[in-house]
């Protein structure tokens, strides 16, 4: 029998004990009439025993559940910051190797050993894979098979002295990797292309972490801090 049934039942026999009463004491049944009042007193009782049982059970629930909530809300937050700091220390490792390697390609030019860089990128991306997301590794897959092509172009080229397609292959994805910022607007009068360049791939970074919002909440709460304080004096 379920609570309602519980609460219908009682009702239903508090209401004929007290018919019962009033009926025997229109026939002036007087003691029959007070035998006849001790349904609706005991139905009483045990409604309200049964509605203290619900509340206590109702608040019982009611405890659990913020305690549930309180753990999913504590763990989520930690487990929220856990993943800020690894993105944290993950861009630093992979921005600090970006401009390693390109500081060294763009010192000795289109050459093979951009695919140890390459390949030195991929080892980064690689020791923090568990924290990325699929939609980074993707951007970041596409940055590093650049500078991949131009170390494979530059190897052919060694391999084949003068082979056209090597050199304009090596020399193009070069542009493209180091964009306007390093003078590179256009080759062989096509214009580059600023989807994968060291400067797109910085700001990919920084959306990451929420760089942006950051700083603009942090200047916000200084001037809000600035507005409110009371003046000198």
């Amino acid at each position: 029998m379920n609570k309602r049934k519980r609460y219908v039942a009682a009702g239903i026999i508090f209401a004929l004990s007290v018919g019962a009463v009033f009926l025997f004491h229109y026939f002036q049944m007087t003691a029959i009439a007070r035998l006849a009042g001790v349904p609706a007193i005991l139905s009483l009782v045990g409604a309200l025993f049964q509605l203290g049982r619900d509340s206590l059970a109702f608040d019982r629930s009611l405890r659990l559940e913020l305690t549930k909530n309180s753990f999913s809300v504590g763990a989520t937050s930690h487990m929220a910051k856990i993943a800020f700091d690894k993105h944290v220390a993950f861009c630093e490792d992979y921005i600090a190797e970006v401009f390693r390697s390109l500081h060294e390609l763009f010192r000795t030019g289109p050459h093979q050993d951009a695919l140890i860089h390459a390949q030195s990128l991929y080892a980064v991306r690689r020791k923090h894979a568990v924290w990325l997301t699929r939609e980074l590794e993707l951007e970041l897959e596409h940055f590093e098979s650049k500078i991949r092509t131009i170390g494979a172009a530059a190897h052919l080229v060694n391999a084949m002295p003068g082979d056209p397609e090597g050199v304009e292959t090596m020399f193009s994805e070069f542009a493209n990797v180091f964009g306007a910022k390093y003078g590179f607007r256009e080759w062989d009068g096509k214009a580059i292309s600023e989807e994968y360049t060291i400067e797109t791939i910085v700001a990919h970074l920084r959306n990451v972490l929420g760089i942006d919002e950051l700083t603009k909440l942090r200047i916000e709460f200084v001037k809000r801090a600035t507005r409110d304080s009371p003046g000198p004096g």
